[in-house]
């Protein structure tokens, strides 16, 4: 399917540019606080990286949302709280492949959480981003402000195009068939 293939290209170069505009400052302690999370959505490529790494069937892996329109990871519940699935003993089984909104974090590129929570600016140049994580070690990275601007368009765009993807995919109950597909063809 052309459309799926232009949208895990896109999805590399999104992540290729931020992997070089994220500057991290302080190493993330892996203390699991951001992998506390009822809800870690995944878009179609990343569904297909985690497949074909892990080999499990779908829907061990994930759950259809209760609207039908969004897929995100399965969790479990550790001392009460929900955990995403990858999430083991301080430990993220899916580090190298993470999600986007994991790979990134702290900085998160989304408008509505940029306005909750946003980052200290140095000089109108750079934002720069801490964990929220009640633990006293956290995690820091800062980016200029130009890219933060540019990556956020790019990624916001791609989740539009995902969404429309994955939503017909779905409503057609094609979506499993489609990310099997892709992983059977990259093996062969």
């Amino acid at each position: 399917m052309i459309e799926v293939e232009e949208l895990i290209k896109l999805d590399k170069e999104i992540y290729d540019r931020a992997k070089k505009s994220i500057m991290v400052i302080k190493q993330c302690q892996q203390c699991g606080w951001c992998c506390n999370n009822k809800r870690i959505l995944v878009t179609i490529p990343e569904m297909n990286r985690i497949l074909k790494h892990i080999g499990k069937h779908f829907f061990k892996l994930f759950r259809m949302e209760n609207n039908r329109l969004s897929v995100s990871i399965k969790t479990k519940k550790i001392n009460g709280k929900h955990y995403c699935t990858f999430y083991d003993n301080g430990k993220c089984l899916i580090h190298h492949i993470k999600p986007f909104q994991c790979f990134t974090y702290p900085v998160i590129f989304h408008p509505i959480v940029f306005r909750i929570n946003p980052p200290f600016c140095i000089e109108n140049r750079v934002y720069v981003f801490k964990c929220q994580s009640p633990n006293e070690s956290k995690a820091i990275s800062s980016i200029y402000v130009n890219d933060f601007k540019e990556i956020t368009s790019m990624r916001l765009d791609f989740l539009v195009k995902n969404y429309e993807i994955k939503r017909k995919l779905i409503v057609k109950k094609k979506l499993r068939k489609v990310v099997k597909e892709m992983i059977s063809n990259e093996r062969a």
